[in-house]
């Protein structure tokens, strides 16, 4: 039996715009975190709300 990938069973990646935004943000902060500075990309308020309706659905107590 094949296991789905887990962009197909996380509910933060299974958007495609909202899983780039999300990657690149990743990106930047983890460059941080090793010295170097990039520019962290902001989401559009369309993904940002996107994300948070999602985070508000799996984690009820964080809305």
């Amino acid at each position: 039996m094949k296991k789905k990938s887990l962009k197909e069973t996380n509910p933060y990646l299974k958007d495609p715009e909202l899983r780039e935004a999300l990657l690149d943000i990743s990106v930047a902060t983890s460059s941080a975190v090793e010295g170097i500075r990039i520019k962290c990309p902001k989401l559009s308020r369309r993904l940002e709300k996107k994300l948070r309706a999602l985070i508000a659905v799996h984690h009820p107590s964080e809305s």
